[in-house]
């Protein structure tokens, strides 16, 4: 089978819908190495990751996503072309091409407030695009298969839940060396909790902060480890207000290899969201069997295993003591709930949306 991906994502975003390309692709690549694997980038962009059994065109405009990407796929005679990110070329498709295409979420009509008019314009009609000429949606979470079935009359039958995975890393074995050794570069001698996520609004940074400075237990500590974004300065400045400096530290240069790393570090994760379309960092703290306490949203109850806390994170008391007693929780083994988050799980399921098709 010729399978062909929008290479964008994969091979230019560091985290988020990069990461989704890049463990999806490259699981398949490993579990089917007998297929023909096709990652469409322009030529000539330096790629931030190393090219691997890459095609690609050799006349980019300016458009080439939207409708150029469409010569590549005559071109080498795609079965199935697989948009990764919310997003299907315009133009005339060969009929014998299958079209499918991954649909993370729908934030941006849930909360618009949070995004740029512009912004909301242009990503509500790629979906709507999408979704009308894809012969099968991926949806990463059954929350936003409901979704897209509410705010866009997407056809129940052309949607297939497909849970994501995280990175290979996640899923290997580390020694006490190792994981002793990460705590002492890092400064990480002490238990603390753990919130891995970029520093934006609706990922409720400050509401998690206001709950922390009510917690009796002044020896607990915090450690919120992302890439720096609109709400990072209001953080900080809150942080001297509460003169929580001493008890709450921010990571924000993460090297991703040393991920696994700071999870195994950590005594718990908590993740106070108030929206998302999967939540890759449960499964990473689920592989290093942290003790989890999450807002309570559809999509947290849904992919969260047995044994996590829920708390609503507009009442910072609750939040507060659903931290105490995540700081004496045990480590847990999720082995058994983490059977349908593996790569080859993932990959498996992508390949039957394959297979049907073709």
């Amino acid at each position: 089978m010729r399978i062909g991906f929008d290479a964008k994502r994969y091979y230019h975003n560091k985290t988020g819908l990069g990461n989704y390309s890049r463990d999806l692709v490259d699981a398949l690549k490993h579990e089917y190495p007998n297929e023909d694997f096709y990652l469409l980038d322009k030529p000539n962009l330096e790629n931030l990751y190393q090219k691997n059994q890459i095609q690609h065109t050799q006349s980019a405009g300016p458009f080439w996503r939207l409708h150029g990407i469409l010569n590549d796929i005559k071109t080498f005679n795609l079965d199935v072309f697989h948009g990764l990110s919310n997003e299907l070329p315009y133009g005339n498709w060969p009929e014998n091409t299958k079209k499918v295409v991954t649909i993370h979420d729908v934030i941006y009509k849930l909360y618009p407030h949070q995004y740029p008019l512009f912004d909301r314009l242009i990503y509500h009609q790629k979906t709507k695009h999408a979704i009308a000429i894809a012969d099968t949606i991926i949806a990463t979470s059954q929350a936003t298969a409901n979704d897209l079935i509410l705010h866009y009359k997407a056809n129940e039958n052309k949607v297939k839940v497909v849970y994501q995975t995280c990175g290979n890393a996640h899923w290997k074995s580390y020694s006490v060396d190792e994981i002793n050794g990460y705590k002492k570069k890092q400064n990480l001698n002490y238990p603390f909790l753990l919130y891995v996520s970029s520093f934006q609004q609706r990922k409720n940074h400050l509401a998690l902060i206001k709950a922390f400075a009510l917690l009796q237990n002044k020896t607990i500590k915090l450690v919120l480890a992302g890439r720096k974004g609109d709400t990072y300065l209001a953080c900080k400045k809150l942080i001297e207000e509460l003169n929580l400096q001493s008890q709450i530290l921010f990571l924000t240069d993460l090297e991703t290899a040393d991920l696994p790393l700071l999870y195994r570090s950590a005594h718990g994760f908590v993740y106070p969201s108030m929206i998302e379309g999967f939540g890759i960092p449960l499964i990473e703290a689920a592989c290093a069997g942290l003790p989890i306490a999450v807002n309570n949203i559809n999509v947290f109850k849904e992919i969260a295993p047995q044994g996590t806390l829920y708390f609503d994170i507009n009442n910072p008391q609750i939040v507060a003591e659903t931290l105490s007693n995540l700081a004496q929780m045990p480590k847990t083994d999720y082995s058994l709930h983490l059977l349908q988050f593996t790569p080859k799980h993932c990959a498996e399921k992508v390949f039957e949306v394959y297979k049907i098709l073709s």
